[in-house]
């Protein structure tokens, strides 16, 4: 109970917190990133997904935490067109505790009876590839973030508004300011390959877990991460105050090169990109190595 009554109240310190989604919500109108939908939970949150074939799903296993209602893909950004499909089965990661901040994927299995079958123009989706290509010490120099969350300083989810798919860039300015340091004994260390990070002014916020965080090998984008958590290391500075999300923030997601094998073992048509070519790790990332302790919250409505 004294667990529930913790992450409830991250999540409401999120939902009131100014934080920015997704380089302040730019909207896939071309529907470019049509593989990312959106489940709904059946007490009304909201989380993204991604679409692997036409019946499974990848998110974060804390947007399935309670029981998810339906997942809605092929959405053309109207808010009133997607299509919605109904969930058979969820599969959390086998290390996976819920309040933690580790092993945070799940697999959602559609009916058999209502697959994802991409029509143009009536279901207009696509699946997406993954990558299978560990980043050096977790930390790309740029990510395209996707997902369903909060578009708006301050933002609040409003159910009179429609819900739109929203991507953007998500890297550290070297003009802007300077990334902290991991300890390596931080819990959440970004050197730790189960993860991927950015750092930046703008980023994930609510609703966005479970989307994808997207890099370019050269062959065009693939999703080498989904999107978990956020968190800011001035909260430990100032705990009882607002969080200033504008002087920079952590997006962390999970690697889906760190756990191909436990998505394949599920999943054998899950397409994983065979680039041999890694990003190169951005140095200008590493900070002091001042040990970080503030407040975590994940990226959910």
């Amino acid at each position: 109970m004294i667990k529930k009554i913790i992450r409830y109240c991250f999540l409401c310190l999120a939902l009131t917190s100014n934080a920015q989604a997704i380089v302040l919500g730019s909207i896939d109108a071309s529907n470019t990133y049509s593989s990312v939908g959106y489940l709904v939970g059946s007490g009304g949150t909201l989380g993204s997904v991604v679409a692997l074939d036409s019946q499974w799903m990848l998110t974060a296993a804390h947007v399935v935490d309670d029981s998810p209602a339906f997942i809605v893909m092929g959405d053309p950004n109207t808010g009133a067109e997607g299509v919605y499909f109904f969930i058979d089965q969820v599969i959390p990661h086998h290390n996976y505790v819920a309040g933690q901040f580790h092993d945070d994927l799940a697999l959602i299995k559609l009916s058999a009876i209502d697959p994802v079958v991409p029509i143009p123009g009536v279901v207009d989706a696509s699946f997406a590839t993954l990558s299978n290509v560990d980043v050096d010490l977790g930390l790309p120099t740029t990510a395209t973030l996707t997902g369903y969350g909060l578009t708006a300083v301050d933002g609040a989810l409003d159910p009179n508004e429609p819900i739109l798919r929203r991507f953007g860039a998500a890297a550290t300015d070297p003009f802007g300011p300077p990334a902290p340091g991991f300890d390596p004994g931080f819990p959440y260390d970004c050197s730790l390959s189960m993860f991927l990070c950015t750092f930046s002014t703008t980023g994930g916020a609510p609703g966005d877990s479970g989307g994808a965080m997207w890099l370019d090998y050269g062959d065009g984008e693939v999703v080498a991460g989904i999107n978990s958590f956020i968190f800011d290391e001035n909260d430990l500075l100032n705990p009882a105050g607002t969080p200033e999300w504008s002087d920079g923030y952590w997006t962390v997601g999970m690697s889906t090169a760190y756990y191909e094998d436990w998505i394949t073992s599920y999943v054998p048509t899950a397409s994983f990109s065979l680039s041999p070519v890694p990003v190169p790790a951005a140095f200008w990332l590493f900070g002091s190595a001042l040990g970080l302790l503030g407040w975590m919250r994940r990226s959910r409505a």
